[in-house]
């Protein structure tokens, strides 16, 4: 089968009762199935291309959804957590219920829990096995506690650290303990996956420019004759471009089926290992497989690679073949 389905002189004698955009229209749809039969003369070397650009893909791909899910993740945490305050021993029972309901009217605050020192050393007596030792105290040692819930949209560390500020400026207040730590180390470690993930991504997607590019250079090298006679019989650039731009299209297609197909298994080899590992943290997060518009970029970036690849590379080669 001839890389081009008709010659433009054969095209013109055709078409000429035809309008502009009848003419475009059938030559487009001509092209395109004889690229698309095309694919089928070397299946084995196109599935092979199509698996090395899938890989590629799916790699900053699987990153990006394992990053949002990261993010899901630590806003699920985040929630969850709750800032301890700890009343001056001088603190009376009900001096602590009055600042426990006047804190809970705050806007910036869920909830709050009252913990009176008895309880307190009740829970401290169960949980470290001191029961023995703890009974012979004549004195409680441990002070009432508030725990509080910051509301959802007061979960930032800016907003974290303003609360924990006012709350130490309160009266019968000792001390108020918040670990902002880990929460400084998740957004960071989340900001240099995110810039790693990027960087791979721009790598990975010259890379996918590359290889496109050299194997539609190697199918304008197998087929330098026939390009040499249209453009002789008055082909344009334009026209021998197509077929390449088609295949490219094609190429971007297939690998994206194969790189969503990629991340599909991942997702599910890794779904089960994943949801005992946050159950074992009391959350109920789970990892999800792409959604429809993440499927659609990935299938839009792959498209959109491949034709880029195949018309830069396209342009460059018909340049290099003139007739003499």
């Amino acid at each position: 089968m001839a890389l081009f389905s008709q010659t433009p002189t054969q095209n013109a004698s055709r078409t000429r009762p035809e309008s502009v955009s009848k003419r475009l229209v059938r030559e487009h749809k001509e092209v395109l199935m004889s690229s698309w039969k095309r694919l089928w003369k070397a299946p084995l070397a196109n599935l092979l291309t199509w698996l090395t650009l899938a890989i590629a893909l799916a790699l900053p791909a699987a990153l990006m959804l394992l990053l949002s899910q990261a993010s899901h993740l630590g806003q699920q945490v985040n929630q969850s957590s709750h800032i301890s305050v700890f009343l001056s021993l001088d603190t009376t029972h009900e001096q602590g219920l009055l600042l426990s309901t006047e804190l809970a009217k705050r806007t910036d605050i869920a909830n709050v829990s009252y913990l009176s020192a008895t309880q307190a050393l009740a829970e401290f007596k169960s949980s470290s096995g001191l029961e023995d030792i703890l009974s012979s105290l004549i004195e409680n040692p441990l002070p009432a506690t508030l725990l509080i819930e910051p509301t959802n949209s007061f979960l930032g560390p800016d907003a974290i650290d303003k609360l924990t500020q006012q709350l130490r400026e309160q009266d019968n207040i000792d001390q108020v303990l918040v670990d902002m730590a880990w929460l400084d180390r998740l957004q960071s470690i989340l900001a240099i996956s995110q810039r790693f993930t990027y960087s791979l991504a721009l790598l990975l997607a010259l890379g996918v420019l590359l290889v496109v590019g050299n194997t539609v250079r190697l199918h304008i090298e197998s087929r330098k004759e026939e390009i040499l006679v249209i453009k002789l019989v008055g082909g344009t650039d334009a026209y021998l471009r197509r077929p390449f731009l088609y295949a490219g299209f094609w190429t971007g297609l297939f690998s994206a089926i194969i790189a969503w197909i990629i991340l599909q298994l991942g997702v599910i080899y890794l779904h089960q290992p994943l949801l005992w590992l946050a159950q074992s943290y009391q959350s109920d997060w789970q990892l999800q497989g792409l959604s429809w518009m993440g499927s659609f970029c990935l299938i839009f970036t792959s498209c959109s690679l491949s034709v880029l690849g195949a018309g830069l590379t396209v342009r460059r080669q018909l340049n290099l073949i003139e007739p003499k």
